[in-house]
């Protein structure tokens, strides 16, 4: 008996240690995670003796209908004209199968680690925030060009991390969960709550700022609901209609700052610079930047003898990602409301002639580091090209669209059973192709919509089987009063319909990670929260 105990013991240590090292490293590292989600595998299939207390017929069909995911890929490769692409893909989703039996295999994590757990993954988080700032500081040092690469996963996925904490962060102060047993203030839950909401803003991913409000937005409806004092209902109604409001007042801040242009009327302007030298004008072009329009005011001949003079980078060369130096120049002048002359040169500082250099074509991109608005204002501009001229390419708001295009129109015409695993390449090129697409054939991709990519590989068929392997062990295993479980479904559905996330290593890791987690762990006071 004694024996039987120790093992146990060991059994829960050993799970609960790998479950550690998974959440400390997961915003760290990516091949780290794969080590772990092997590693949690392979304990859980030691020491077969031990005995799982959950071990139920229940339990054991919601394992068989999440890891049938995977196996819905390998029964859809009957369908596959690439064999090569389809193991690619097999090898993507690879954790269906390894981390929800490692999940339902171990031992039920008692309360207190399960808390310890979160706990510990919300100071991972921190920790790699302020690694992130640390870097920023020091971008030259590190040779960070893109601002989004300060974290070292991708910028995307790490912000659902940020999101998911914020959720945990706040069950913490409503159940007022103690971490250690002399308590933590609730001050520094808010104190961390509030930096990373802060880091989220300041990291500038659209998806988990859209997925971070979606959920504020569900947060705060279900407390009108269940709040039964007036005041506090009235108070919490004000902040949903703030929390609707303030999005969509920004956006329209920034919209209406970059179409309110200046007027040109072709009988008024100056037609020749300080100099003499003659100004060219396209009254018909629609380009602009910051309400200035792009195609004014220029004059060539005095950009190029004066911008040869202060920089190394040559008026008529091509910057790293191909673009001319002079298109950058002229729109970074009409962004800052210059001539794009002499005196426009003249004006411009060692910093916007660094930034210039560096490819950057607006001043609101430099020194804007803690601002959301470069980044709405780059969709604008994004979409406002898109439109005008119908060209997508190297511009990721306006490719998205193309995707899709193509992702629609594939599954018009495979509604059922979907293109199968493997096809996505061909199909989508020869798609393209019907299209007329202007995309280049570089640029060309499937959707960044989950939901799209399952319709277009698996049909209707597959899709609604996807769905339902994942909501009913949520119902299965009692979670319909799991408020928090069921924000983090959330979480996951808001941020699959701007990207393939669950078809991606660190999406995956990441939501199977938690989905079990919650599925199998969760404590009785969270499965059935109440205020």
């Amino acid at each position: 008996m004694r024996q039987a105990l120790n093992l146990n013991t060991i059994r829960e240590n050993s799970f609960f240690f790998s479950l550690l090292l998974f959440v400390l490293l997961l915003p760290f590292s990516e091949a780290a995670v794969s080590i772990l989600a092997g590693l949690l595998l392979f304990q859980a299939l030691a020491l077969q003796s031990w005995k799982h207390p959950s071990f139920t017929t229940d339990g054991l069909n919601s394992l068989l209908l999440i890891s049938s995911i995977f196996f819905l890929y390998l029964i859809w490769t009957v369908l596959t004209e690439d064999l090569h692409f389809a193991l690619y893909e097999w090898r993507k989703v690879i954790f269906w199968i390894i981390i929800p039996p490692a999940f339902f295999l171990s031992p039920k994590l008692p309360r207190g680690k399960f808390i310890l757990l979160l706990a510990l993954f919300c100071l991972s988080v921190l920790a790699a925030s302020l690694f992130g700032l640390f870097r920023l500081a020091f971008s030259e040092q590190f040779h960070i060009a893109d601002f989004r690469k300060i974290i070292l996963i991708s910028h995307i996925r790490f912000s659902f991390q940020l999101v998911l904490a914020i959720i945990i962060l706040t069950w913490f102060l409503l159940a007022k969960i103690k971490i250690t047993t002399s308590g933590i203030h609730p001050v520094w839950f808010i104190t961390l709550l509030l930096w990373f909401i802060w880091f989220l803003l300041m990291l500038k991913s659209i998806t988990g700022i859209a997925a971070f409000i979606g959920i504020l937005l569900v947060f705060i409806f279900y407390l009108i609901i269940h709040i039964q004092r007036t005041r506090w209902r009235v108070l919490f109604l004000l902040a949903f209609l703030i929390a609707v409001l303030t999005p969509i007042l920004y956006i329209s801040h920034v919209w209406y700052n970059f179409y309110h242009s200046e007027t040109l009327n072709p009988e008024k302007v100056d037609r020749s610079t300080a100099s003499g030298r003659s100004y060219s004008f396209d009254f018909q072009s629609r380009e602009r930047e910051n309400g200035h329009w792009v195609r004014a005011y220029i004059c060539e001949e005095e950009l190029r003898k004066e911008w040869n003079k202060i920089s190394t980078c040559k008026y008529d060369s091509l910057d790293r990602n191909g673009f001319p130096y002079n298109a950058t120049l002229i729109r970074y002048l009409t962004s800052k409301g210059l001539r794009k002359d002499s005196a426009g040169i003249s004006h411009l500082t060692h910093k916007d002639i660094h930034a210039i250099e560096n490819g950057l074509s607006n001043h609101i991109f430099v020194d804007n580091n803690f601002s959301i608005y470069p980044r709405i204002y780059q969709t604008i501009w994004e979409l406002d090209v898109y439109f005008r001229l119908g060209d997508p390419n190297f511009q990721s708001v306006s490719q998205r669209l193309e995707f899709v295009k193509a992702s629609l129109r594939l599954i018009k015409e495979h509604p059922l059973t979907g293109i199968g695993t493997g096809n996505w390449k061909s199909k989508y090129a020869e798609t393209y192709r019907k299209m007329n697409s202007k995309l280049l054939p570089e640029n060309q991709g499937p959707s960044h919509n989950q939901y799209l990519n399952y319709l277009v590989k698996f049909g209707f068929i597959g899709f609604v089987y996807i769905l339902v392997a994942l909501l009913v062990p949520v119902f299965r295993e009692q979670h319909r009063k799991n408020l928090f479980f069921w924000l983090f479904l959330l979480l996951i559905g808001i941020v699959n319909l701007a990207d393939a996330n669950l078809e991606t290593h660190m999406g995956l890791s990441f939501f199977t990670f938690f989905y079990c987690l919650f599925l199998w762990h969760s404590p009785e006071d969270l499965r059935n929260f109440h205020l």
